[in-house]
């Protein structure tokens, strides 16, 4: 998921279409940041809106920004699911998550959120860093000063990230429906760690001509007993597959051939993980560096040890 290859797809927009990012001499399609480098747009995928195009012209050096902030949203969904039957599995390609974002899920919710709050964190720190043209520190964020010190630094500017993630995140997202309401609240959320408490939600209507269109469409827990969910909480709409067995439908490629933990009794545990189907045992070999020792100066030696590993693996 780099810059510098045609073939590496960077990054997905929140409306199920995905988008490219490529590095390359020259194209028709040019894109200059603030360093010079030359950023295309992959003519061959579903591109940037123009909403997207426009808002990086105007924020010169945010190209950048964005990429490593979807890189490092990627990087924590799959730490985040490393354990679980479905571990964020992503591909080489236009589809970088599969098919599962073309469903209501869990797991669709959590894509979305981990990668508008990776987009936001990210140009929030860029701005601090003087990365990007268009803003700068937020010099409103300083602590209290002491007799003998004064605040310094240069804080994040969380306000611009915000508002440039909701500007650029949801600018491709259409329509009225559940879906639409769902990828907005979920990028609206952005925060980690709410996926097992996320609130399964159905399509509300107040049936009020005066109401705006934001306000007649809403979303409804569906339990009538559930409180509605809070602007942090993530939303779904449809169950999720079970992910045990590889699915060209649904995009799932089961947990065959994944290692388990014999001794575990929670999801990364082989009957969980292997899905009752059973697991298989096998040991290998491995050669580490071990017994490091640094040498003043600047010298590290080490050994080499080797130890036998007991591996389980999902049939």
């Amino acid at each position: 998921l780099a810059l510098s290859s045609l073939s590496n797809t960077l990054a997905v927009n929140n409306s199920g279409r995905w988008w490219g990012i490529i590095n390359v001499a020259s194209s028709t399609n040019l894109l200059t940041d603030s360093k010079n480098v030359q950023l295309v747009l992959d003519p061959s995928l579903q591109l940037l809106s123009r909403k997207q195009r426009k808002l990086i012209r105007q924020n010169p050096g945010i190209l950048h920004s964005v990429s490593s902030g979807l890189q490092t949203a990627i990087k924590e969904c799959k730490w985040q699911f490393r354990n679980r039957r479905w571990n964020c599995p992503t591909s080489q390609g236009p589809n970088i998550f599969g098919k599962i974002v073309n469903r209501g899920c869990r797991e669709t919710a959590f894509i979305f959120a981990i990668t508008s709050a990776g987009v936001t964190h990210s140009v929030a720190r860029s701005c601090s860093e003087g990365s990007i043209e268009s803003c700068t520190c937020d010099y409103r964020r300083r602590g209290p000063g002491g007799p003998d010190w004064h605040w310094g630094g240069c804080s994040d500017n969380i306000d611009f990230g915000r508002l440039f993630g909701r500007e650029f995140v949801d600018s491709s997202e259409k329509g009225r429906d559940l879906r639409f309401l769902m990828n907005l609240h979920n990028n609206e959320a952005g925060r980690m760690d709410r996926f097992d408490g996320a609130s399964r939600v159905i399509y509300g209507n107040k049936g009020s001509n005066r109401a705006s269109r934001v306000e007649l469409h809403h979303l409804e827990p569906e339990n009538p007993a559930h409180k509605p969910p809070s602007p942090h909480d993530l939303v779904y709409f449809e169950k999720s597959p079970n992910f045990c067995t590889y699915s060209g439908k649904m995009g799932t490629a089961g947990t065959a051939g994944r290692f388990c933990n014999s001794s575990s009794p929670g999801l990364d545990g082989c009957e969980l993980l292997c899905c009752g189907r059973g697991y298989r045992t096998r040991t290998q070999r491995v050669t580490e560096r071990c017994n490091c020792t640094f040498h003043w100066c600047c010298h590290v030696s080490c050994l080499n040890c080797t130890n036998t590993q007991v591996l389980h693996e999902c049939l």
